[in-house]
């Protein structure tokens, strides 16, 4: 396997592992060039006609959305085992390394086996042209922006080891019937979303944050971007982020 063999957008087929078969979550990966970014969907979400804002959910609604998963970062590639490093997790960092050994099985599927946990997974490539990928930060917030054709994936999380955590804690607390509202906003300070591209403004088609889903929310100068936030309590802000370019570049070269 070499890198060019997983450039572009990939949808998952299956998902099994011991006592699990996964056919429902909407998963979207983009690879261009070295960097990533992974969102995965579950396709039965909770109903939020009328919610204004994240903060209006249930406990039981919120603990739905929490199944949701997003990643971004880097891959290694050695013969054919692909390692995912995470630079940005949605629910933190976890205990093993993301290790997957690939193969091509025809008719633009591909394979996945798990090298550290016990998985496979069956994909499907939805486009082979991987046209441009950013890594992006501000002062407080990292981004991976993959692009592959008119679609995009975008993941928004902490640039600092020092914010990390886990949401093992807020999920524990809705499962107990209680939202801690301090810890579910940071949480949803991170975001990943998969979209499309209109005139160079980004549309959601799925996020994290489902109350963004259809809206105008990423704008490109550049190569610096624009994101239109919403937080949990449902604020709007403007955040704005701008290239790391050896990062950028490093893509570029491998694609």
């Amino acid at each position: 396997m070499k890198i060019s063999d997983i450039q572009g957008h990939w949808q998952r087929d299956w998902l099994r592992s011991p006592g699990l078969e996964d056919r429902a979550t909407c998963v979207n990966w983009m690879q261009c060039g070295a960097l990533y970014a992974d969102i995965r969907i579950p396709r039965i979400r909770p109903q939020t006609r009328g919610a204004t804002s994240l903060a209006d959910l249930s406990c039981a609604s919120l603990l739905k959305l929490m199944r949701a998963e997003g990643f971004a970062g880097e891959i290694s590639l050695k013969d054919s085992i692909c390692t995912w490093e995470r630079e940005i997790d949605w629910h933190g960092p976890k205990d093993t390394p993301d290790a997957g050994r690939l193969e091509l099985i025809g008719d633009g599927a591909m394979l996945e086996t798990g090298v550290a946990a016990d998985y496979s997974e069956q994909w499907k490539r939805a486009d082979s042209v991987a046209d441009g990928a950013l890594c992006l930060n501000s002062e407080s917030r990292l981004g991976f922006l993959m692009t592959v054709g008119e679609r995009f994936v975008f993941g928004l999380g902490p640039a600092s080891v020092d914010q990390v955590s886990t949401s093992a804690a807020v999920i524990s607390a809705l499962e107990a019937g209680h939202k801690d509202e301090a810890a579910l906003a940071a949480h949803f300070e991170s975001v990943y979303i998969y979209g499309r591209w209109q005139h160079g403004v980004g549309i959601a088609i799925q996020a994290t944050n489902p109350l963004l889903e259809g809206e105008r929310i990423v704008f490109c100068n550049g190569r610096d971007v624009t994101f239109e936030h919403m937080t949990y309590h449902g604020e709007r802000q403007n955040l704005a982020l701008e290239s790391v370019d050896e990062v950028a570049a490093v893509a570029v070269s491998l694609a």
